[in-house]
């Protein structure tokens, strides 16, 4: 992915402009909500490896080790989408990956079942389900492939969702 300088900050208005005007969609809107998408697959992605090592049950474990591959995907995509709009998206704060890891890794101390690491993936996904609803609502302003991207992420977290209630 190229990253925003000003030799390719020309390039990139023009190819921008091109956006807005093919699909009539709102590229700054499109941009921040491509970063946004970036950032929530990155944390649930970092949040999953970091669940792993405690799991025990077989079954979990291949779970979770789909969801990595799965994000690693996503990412590709989003990389991909952000490729075509020449623009690099902003990835999540070292700092809240950080956090986020380090909160996880705590509450693994107590409670290390398959149950209690279900409760986990549930707060997590509710939390990044939030954040994709919220940017669902600008589908009608942005890109149509960041706004089916959006709604495809959204379905896929919908899906876990209830995969992880089953395991409560």
């Amino acid at each position: 992915m190229a990253k925003n300088t000003k030799n390719n900050d020309e390039q990139q208005s023009t190819e921008v402009k091109v956006c807005a005007d093919e699909n009539n969609c709102d590229v700054d809107k499109t941009l921040s909500v491509l970063s946004d998408l970036y950032k929530n697959v990155t944390m649930a992605q970092n949040a999953v490896k970091t669940l792993l090592p405690y799991v025990e049950d077989g079954e979990m474990t291949k779970s979770l080790h789909s969801q990595v591959e799965t994000y690693d995907k996503y990412i590709e995509q989003i990389g991909t989408l952000a490729e075509t709009l020449n623009f690099e998206p902003t990835p999540a704060p070292n700092f809240a990956l950080g956090m986020a890891g380090m909160g996880i890794r705590m509450k693994m101390m107590t409670d290390r079942s398959t149950s209690h690491i279900a409760k986990i993936m549930l707060q997590g996904t509710l939390n990044g389900m939030i954040e994709l609803y919220k940017l669902a609502k600008l589908s009608d302003v942005v890109h149509p492939e960041v706004a089916l991207f959006t709604r495809r992420l959204l379905k896929y977290e919908e899906g876990r969702f209830e995969e992880m209630k089953s395991r409560l």
